[in-house]
């Protein structure tokens, strides 16, 4: 299966209590049988969920995989544990195509993705061609802008093919008016796009370790 965007490793467990709300940008994709959901605040407040699985987070320098194994809660910097992270997914280091073969070209074609209308192109990393839609629409473009800067944040730790394809389209979206990303072939669409209030803890990432139930 073919497709741009990440699987990040991830734990779910953290109380919402505390700190004040803001309406910041929530994106839901459907990736394969997976939803994910992209909260951005700004580049410094970043976070990826995946439902019971978990969550990833940038705050500010830090990048931190929360890991549910045995049981037992385990938070990890990516930066300091990108080789665990790597083993614990089981896949292959793979190098990032050269830019200079990535490219988008327009089909002329257009499509509803989301309740949103995109531009229909055929992407190549310069291995594989596939189809994806994009919009310029400004909601879209940031919540797209938000998962780059968490790729390029997480992709060199964790080598994943998704993340690494998505680096090398990178170059190409720099010039590119639709830059926003509604779906790309191989299983990657968006479901919703809306604001949404998020006290400030809901970006503060629990303590590193390993905890225990009951602990």
């Amino acid at each position: 299966m073919r497709s741009i965007i990440i699987l990040t490793l991830l734990g779910f467990a953290c109380s919402l209590n505390a700190g004040s709300a803001q309406a910041d940008l929530v994106a839901r994709y459907a990736m394969g049988k997976e939803t994910i959901v992209l909260s951005y605040r700004d580049d410094q407040h970043i976070r990826v969920d995946r439902g019971q699985l978990g969550y990833s987070i940038i705050n500010g320098d830090q990048a931190i995989a929360v890991l549910q194994q045995g049981g037992a809660r385990v938070v990890m910097n990516v930066d300091e544990m990108g080789g665990i992270l790597n083993n614990a997914q089981n896949e292959q280091q793979l190098t990032i195509p050269d830019s200079k073969a990535v490219s988008l070209t327009p089909t002329g074609q257009f499509s509803d993705v989301a309740g949103i209308k995109g531009r229909v192109y055929t992407a190549s990393d310069g291995r594989a061609k596939y189809l994806t839609v994009l919009t310029d629409r400004a909601d879209v473009v940031k919540a797209s802008d938000g998962l780059r800067h968490f790729f390029r944040r997480f992709a060199s730790s964790m080598k994943n093919e998704r993340g690494n394809k998505l680096l090398a389209l990178e170059n190409a979206f720099n010039e590119q008016k639709d830059s926003g990303v509604l779906q790309v072939e191989g299983g990657f669409k968006l479901i919703s796009i809306n604001q949404q209030a998020r006290p400030d803890n809901f970006y503060t990432p629990p303590p590193i370790g390993i905890q225990f139930p009951n602990q």
